[in-house]
């Protein structure tokens, strides 16, 4: 069996996919080198193969297909973080048939049964917001226990945060169903509603999906509704008919149990969105409407990002902003399990959700949550995956050989930076018209070439080994600085100045932290009188614990800020913060004149973050030096 250690190490590098150094593990699991090996070759013991393969030069590897064959032979992906393990857990209880044996689950998830059982630990108190559902463990068993239509209510929740805002992408949600085609289903379903002549809007479709997919997952599962409270009038309805139909016509397709007490329920379920009536609905969408476009020339204004052309990003937001209004008139909580998933991964979109929802409830004087607020985030962040994609950088990739090797070569390249660079063209030779006629971000080479464009250049292997990888993986970050802010590096340091840095800040509150840091910006005439009171306003909202380490604290208006400044504190000791142990803590004042440089400032630390050696190099920082060193 292996610790719970080899399994963080297997688990880190698995995400990691890339070589990692003995030392920055070290590092990472305060432990020394000679541990870290005993640990490798523990685990490629364990497995009876070189899982994890080692380099002098470059440290440790794993060897991912491998690694994949011996724990997971279906090729199912792992959950890998904590909250894609709480998922993985809950749609294992709502769709076994029976209880569910601990040790099999744990070796299932690859990871040990401590973690198992912190992981169910929170899943009960995520529980907690759901009346009458308990995890009930029996020997090495588990099962989930309570009413149904609660536990349907909850599968519904899951699968709403696991499809990341795409509520209108409905093969995002049938990937969601294994065991049936979805789409068949829906397709069933509406002709049902056709040959009845049943009107429905279009607009309900992805809901109504996701309802028929649950009922049906249960179902499978041999759990039905016990009963169902109605009028005998029902049976009279055309609703009652349509269900009647459908189970009857699925029921055939999936060898599917049919209960009186199912049909009831749909019936049910579709009457109640006629009752709602049009005149509630298109009261709601015309606000939606009208928000969504305020929201989108709002996001253009501050954050310089155009959403105006994206149909998906506004139509979903209406729903969502629809769905919402509904839930609060009704007083109906809502839970989203990948929130702190959201906040850590993302954290300058889920700004963006917050300063949304900020709109939001200045406008219609609500109050939004903060679950409420990390599924805002999933819209933007959706709409921002896609205009980013329309950004990629344009390569000419000048390759004189066979096309085997050429298409070989190519193929590693997408294959690697697929996502920040496109090649548009492979030539056999340089000439300057066909370069400018691609108009290209940079040039790469497989030979020796030089020229007078004003176009990066670099040359790389034809067969495109991790050197290449390193140089172009550099170019794209040096566009990256061209792109955002030729000065970007001097306007950190403008920023991070020694005056407003603080080492071992003996506070062990966030509110005690945050005053005193905007007390010395406030001495030094960073900020004015009111700045304080808007930074923890801003913090009440929801944690700006956004990474393990770190809290980026920061005010809602830029009002309150005369010089643009980035006050630095390194604590003491570590703090709780929100969800996270706190060790740096960067006290954002942003001007609006410097308004747009927020999202380069989360996307450069995001990036200082999430690498391994950078960061672990930066948890050993005692002084301003080593601090603006280790960052830059």
């Amino acid at each position: 069996m292996l610790t719970p250690r080899q399994n963080i190490i297997i688990s880190t590098m698995y995400r990691q996919q890339d070589w990692i150094t003995g030392k920055d593990l070290a590092r990472l699991l305060n432990v020394s080198d000679r541990t870290i090996r005993n640990d490798i070759a523990a685990i490629n013991h364990f497995y009876e193969d070189t899982v994890i393969v080692s380099n002098l030069k470059k440290g440790y590897c794993v060897q991912d297909d491998k690694l994949k064959k011996l724990i997971h032979p279906t090729d199912k992906q792992l959950p890998e973080t904590i909250e894609e393990r709480k998922l993985f857990i809950l749609k294992k209880l709502l769709t076994s048939k029976q209880p569910i044996n601990l040790y099999e689950l744990a070796s299932e998830m690859f990871v040990s049964e401590f973690s198992l059982e912190n992981d169910i630990n929170k899943i009960r108190k995520l529980l907690k917001k759901y009346p009458g559902l308990k995890i009930n463990k029996h020997n090495n068993t588990i099962k989930l226990s309570g009413d149904e239509y609660t536990k349907r209510q909850l599968y519904k929740e899951l699968i709403l945060s696991n499809i990341n805002g795409n509520i209108l992408n409905l093969n995002k949600i049938a990937e969601k169903f294994s065991n049936f085609d979805l789409l068949k289903v829906k397709d069933i379903l509406k002709n049902i509603f056709s040959e009845n002549q049943y009107e429905i809007n279009e607009i309900q479709i992805p809901s109504m999906v996701i309802h028929i997919g649950v009922v049906l997952e249960r179902n499978l599962s041999y759990h039905f509704l016990a009963n169902t409270e109605c009028s005998n009038t029902i049976h009279e309805t055309k609703e009652y008919k349509i269900s009647k139909q459908f189970f009857e016509k699925i029921s055939s397709t999936l060898i599917l149990k049919i209960t009186e007490a199912e049909i009831l329920d749909f019936a049910l379920y579709l009457k109640r969105g006629k009752k709602k009536g049009y005149g509630e609905k298109e009261r709601l969408e015309e606000i939606a409407s009208e928000l969504v476009q305020h929201i989108t020339d709002e996001i253009k204004e501050y954050f310089d990002i155009d959403f105006s052309e994206d149909r998906e990003f506004r139509l979903g937001l209406e729903l969502h902003i629809n769905s919402l209004l509904r839930r609060h008139y009704e007083k109906i909580e809502i839970d989203n399990t990948c929130l702190e998933e959201v906040k850590r991964k993302y954290s300058f979109i889920f700004e963006m959700g917050v300063w949304v929802c900020k709109i939001i409830e200045e406008r219609l004087k609500i109050t939004i949550s903060e679950n409420e607020i990390s599924f805002i985030a999933l819209h933007i962040g959706s709409a921002y995956e896609r205009a980013n994609l329309k950004k990629k950088y344009k390569c000419i990739l000048i390759c004189p050989h066979n096309k085997l090797i050429s298409d070989l070569c190519i193929q590693k390249i997408v294959n690697r930076f697929g996502e920040r660079m496109e090649i548009v063209n492979c030539m056999s030779y340089f000439e300057e018209i066909d370069i400018l006629k691609n108009n290209p971000d940079f040039i790469l080479t497989t030979q020796p070439l030089s020229h007078t464009l004003e176009i990066m250049t670099s040359e790389i292997s034809m067969f495109f080994d991790y050197k290449d990888e390193s140089v172009v993986f550099q170019l794209l970050n040096r566009l990256d600085q061209i792109r955002y802010k030729n000065n970007f590096q001097f306007f950190i340091l403008n920023l991070i100045r020694k005056e407003i840095f603080t080492v071992n800040l003996d506070e062990d509150q966030p509110e005690e932290i945050i005053s005193s840091m905007c007390d010395n910006l406030y001495l030094r005439g960073y900020v004015k009188e009111g700045f304080k009171e808007s930074v923890l306003k801003r913090e009440s909202l929801s944690s700006t614990s956004f990474f393990h380490g770190f809290a980026l604290p920061h005010n809602m208006s830029n009002q309150f800020t005369i010089h643009s400044a980035i006050g630095t504190a390194i604590l003491k000791k570590p703090v709780k913060w929100g969800q996270y142990d706190v060790r740096f803590v960067l006290l954002l004042a942003i001007t609006e004149e410097n308004r747009n440089f927020l999202k380069i400032f989360f996307d450069w630390l995001d990036g200082v973050v999430t690498n391994p050696e950078k960061f672990s190099k930066l948890l050993e920082v005692q002084d301003y030096k080593g601090f603006v060193d280790t960052l830059l």
